[in-house]
């Protein structure tokens, strides 16, 4: 019973409390009156939940907005980066089918052949410069869409294409430059030279032998016959592989050129390089005597290719007075 009199005795006091009016003074400092306002209980207690109904919802607009924006933000910073990386793509693949093009330039100057003809024949389409244009339309769209409706597979199938072409492109120019190298290597090995001034006096092929009149013999080489010490020159770049006596030759230079190529000069009267020599095409290997099987002063000149003696005429191009012009 005393609890329930304690409570009915608090909610009527409470009901008094809440008929009162609350008094709210303001005091300004100066000659200004005091202000009094009075408000009711149920009132202030309206205001505070209006007060934090509008505190609430204008935050959620702000938040709301706040997002909007810094989506928006991000997205223009996206589509810019998009925009320059697209920029820089396309500019690749402009230097890219350039490459191309010079390297087709190149191989038909160089008498190689066009690449993309040997690509196909191995069964690869996918040698040409370019991207696919299916590819770049898919590209441009993609720009003009929003940040977030671009998809990586267009990048990336882009990167994938500029990587993949670089690639062929280098590999075709060290192509180029490995067959350059190769045909440089092969024209300093192959003679091209007299191998000493003079006049021939016996050609390649079959003649009566100088020793027996009678007697018929191939001769596997040219004779150039001039004065004593008249010096003999390598007709390419190569290694000595003997430099000394050899029966029937006298003293006698054999070079080995590579690629299939050898010389041989015989009846010389002093040699003037060593065995395993490195030697350049017009530099001075011998002077020019009668030893050996020998009539007169002379040198005896056999070209040599793929293991068998060839008329070294075809290939005494130019007159060894000095050494040639390094290529």
């Amino acid at each position: 019973m005393r609890a329930v009199t304690g409570i009915r005795s608090f909610l009527r006091a409470l009901r008094k409390s809440w008929r009162r009016p609350v008094s709210l003074m303001v005091v300004p400092y100066g000659p200004l009156p005091a202000w009094r306002l009075r408000f009711s209980v149920p009132f202030l207690l309206f205001m505070a939940a209006l007060w934090t109904g509008i505190t609430l919802w204008a935050g959620y607009v702000a938040g709301r907005n706040l997002d909007y924006y810094v989506t928006k933000a991000d997205n223009r910073v996206l589509s810019a980066r998009v925009a320059y990386v697209s920029g820089e793509m396309e500019r690749g693949r402009k230097y890219i089918e350039l490459t191309r093009k010079t390297d087709e330039q190149m191989r038909h100057m160089l008498g190689m052949g066009s690449r993309n003809a040997i690509i196909r024949d191995d069964g690869d389409n996918g040698g040409e410069g370019g991207a696919p244009s299916s590819d770049a339309n898919s590209l441009r769209r993609a720009l003009e869409k929003k940040a977030a409706w671009i998809s990586d597979s267009v990048f990336r199938n882009g990167m994938r294409q500029v990587t993949e072409q670089s690639q062929r492109a280098l590999a075709g120019f060290q192509e180029i430059a490995w067959y350059i190298t190769n045909q440089r290597s092969m024209y300093r090995a192959t003679p091209a030279i007299w191998p000493a001034p003079g006049a021939v006096t016996s050609p390649f092929g079959y003649r009566m032998s100088p020793f027996e009149s009678d007697y018929g013999e191939f001769h596997p080489g040219v004779d150039i016959s001039n004065r004593p010490d008249t010096p003999i020159r390598a007709t390419a770049d190569g290694v000595v592989r003997h430099a000394g006596w050899a029966a029937g030759y006298g003293q006698a230079v054999l070079l080995d050129h590579g690629f299939a190529y050898s010389t041989l000069y015989g009846h010389a009267a002093k040699l003037e390089v060593k065995e395993g020599q490195q030697v350049k095409r017009g530099q001075i290997i011998a002077r020019m005597g009668t030893t050996g099987r020998s009539t007169g002063s002379h040198v005896h000149y056999e070209v040599w290719q793929s293991g068998k003696p060839v008329n070294p005429v075809k290939y005494m191009t130019a007159v060894a007075d000095k050494p040639a012009r390094e290529d």
